[in-house]
């Protein structure tokens, strides 16, 4: 297999943790897009979003993405907002599988609230409290995410073990099926 992968979803939803296990598991690399970023920017996404506000973090983040387009091998955590570069995802689904990391509001609240460094690491996007702002956030980008994936998968019913475990199931099926939507 030597394709790309790419996860997409809300934060907090495990992109990260679990593209870090899937990748070790296919033996792929592993990338993600807020620290690739990072770096090229030199600064934190906080530093970032202050400096040149949530636009100029989108327009790094979309040279980024273009960048990764067709990198073989590669297990790719995107942001949660990477999906709000529809003209981008056509070009990204013909080189890659995309697999959405799902959870529900709650589980994605507890999450937040539950890591003092992801709270503090990631400026408001609305400037709500967290719930919130995830309720609303993930209302609007819901669809985008849904019509994109290949695969489902609810990080809210499966440990991280777990759903590396489901996604390599169930990649087998995206192949044969010619990537068609599966939904867990």
């Amino acid at each position: 297999m030597e394709t790309t992968i790419f996860l997409i979803g809300y934060r907090a939803v495990g992109k990260t943790t679990v593209g870090q296990k899937l990748a070790a598991s296919l033996q792929f690399a592993f990338v993600d897009t807020d620290l690739l970023i990072c770096e090229k920017k030199r600064a934190s996404v906080q530093e970032i979003v202050q400096k040149e506000s949530w636009d100029g973090f989108r327009r790094c983040e979309q040279e980024v993405l273009q960048e990764l387009v067709g990198r073989p091998r590669s297990v790719i955590a995107t942001g949660g907002g990477a999906i709000l570069h529809r003209d981008l995802w056509p070009s990204l689904q013909q080189h890659a599988l995309v697999i959405w990391l799902m959870a529900d509001c709650e589980k994605i609240c507890q999450r937040i609230m539950g890591d003092n460094i992801s709270a503090s690491a990631r400026p408001s996007l609305t400037g709500k409290d967290v719930c919130a702002e995830v309720r609303e956030v993930l209302a609007a980008r819901e669809p985008l995410y849904r019509a994109t994936a290949d695969m489902i998968i609810d990080t809210g019913q499966f440990n991280e073990e777990e759903a590396v475990n489901e996604i390599l199931r169930r990649l087998p099926q995206c192949f044969s099926a010619g990537a068609a939507k599966l939904v867990s």
